[in-house]
């Protein structure tokens, strides 16, 4: 007699988060809730809500996006301060580094508790040429307006378009490592985080977008792993960021009144966006991404004039170097790593 007996179903392993690691992140939260509330009572700083309560709402979705993404709270937070609020892109940029610095670290503290993948040796690499970025970036390099609200669109397009192109266009099975380290490779990630990192002394953002690109279209990982990767990277970068521009250059003025009310928010919504990202598809957080790139595209070109030759020819110069550098990243990777 034959018995027909039923294969068991799998079923995907399901991540719990132990009160022994859960509590890591509660306890931070206590501590720094406890130290906010009791400054703004000393200093009776309450009252800034009434003024700056826009930096507030602004990141409740921005903190999101830093946490569940590889672009960063700067990402909301720099093209509604620049466009709509119309501060300065300086300022927003320290804003974006500030508020990053205590976001995304606590993003990257909820990433550890689930013990969620990353890769270590790109965050190392990437974060020591990130620091040389910053430095760049906020003593060399200095781009007038508007050209960071172009820089930083069109930056951001050319991520929606790494996605598409990844996800929809390429046949290819995603890889969960970045296969024979070598000193090319080292080099290759120091070289991402200066260039990232003195785009982020710009705009707030760009070192997490920029490590995403290279990973996804060079080295064809998945975007369940770069991600949180790149948003470890983007909150290291943020604290030098910080530290750049607040014990050193002393630059930050009154981006302090918007941190204070906003910094609150960020410390749970960028944990929060870590925790869902890692529970939902790839493609829920592609579209959601793609849905505020277009946003950003689309308020760009509706707001900020093209008035003279000098920002067109740097708007298609923009265009052609991202196309130019999508190109390098596949032509290494066929040539380096191999196509799958």
């Amino acid at each position: 007699m034959k018995l027909n007996v039923a294969a068991p179903k799998y079923r995907a392993p399901r991540l719990r988060l132990t009160p022994r690691r859960i509590w890591i992140y509660y306890g931070l939260l206590a501590i720094f809730y406890a130290i906010w509330i009791g400054y703004m009572s000393f200093a009776d700083k309450w009252a800034l809500f009434l003024d700056y309560w826009p930096a507030s709402l602004t990141m409740s979705l921005g903190s999101f996006v830093a946490g569940a993404t590889a672009e960063g709270g700067a990402a909301v937070a720099f093209p509604v301060f620049t466009k709509v609020l119309h501060i300065p892109s300086s300022d927003a940029r320290t804003f974006g580094l500030m508020i990053q610095s205590f976001g995304m670290t606590m993003a990257s503290v909820m990433i550890f508790v689930q013990r969620v993948k990353v890769l270590p040796r790109v965050i190392g690499w990437v974060s020591l040429g990130g620091i040389l970025g910053q430095i760049v970036g906020a003593y060399l390099v200095t781009i007038p307006d508007p050209y960071p609200k172009i820089l930083f669109t069109f930056v951001a397009t050319a991520f929606g378009v790494v996605m598409i192109i990844s996800r929809w266009f390429m046949n290819w099975s995603p890889r969960d490592e970045v296969a024979n380290w070598n000193h090319s490779r080292r080099a290759l990630f120091v070289l991402v985080g200066v260039v990232g990192g003195t785009f982020a002394a710009q705009t707030g953002s760009g070192i997490d977008m920029l490590t995403f690109i290279v990973l996804t279209l060079a080295f064809g990982l998945n975007e369940k792993i770069s991600t949180p990767t790149t948003v470890v990277i983007m909150g290291l970068n943020s604290v030098v960021g910080f530290f750049i521009h607040g014990a050193m250059l002393q630059d930050i003025g009154g981006m302090w009144n918007h941190w204070l009310v906003a910094v609150p928010v960020v410390v749970v919504g960028a944990p929060l966006g870590a925790y869902v990202a890692h529970r939902v598809s790839r493609d829920s957080i592609i579209i959601f991404l793609l849905t505020l790139i277009s946003i950003e595209l689309v308020t760009t070109l509706w707001l900020v004039p093209f008035t003279s030759l000098a920002q067109v020819l740097f708007t298609v110069t923009a265009v052609f170097i991202c196309t130019v550098f999508f190109w390098v990243m596949l032509a290494y990777r066929k040539k380096y790593v191999g196509a799958v």
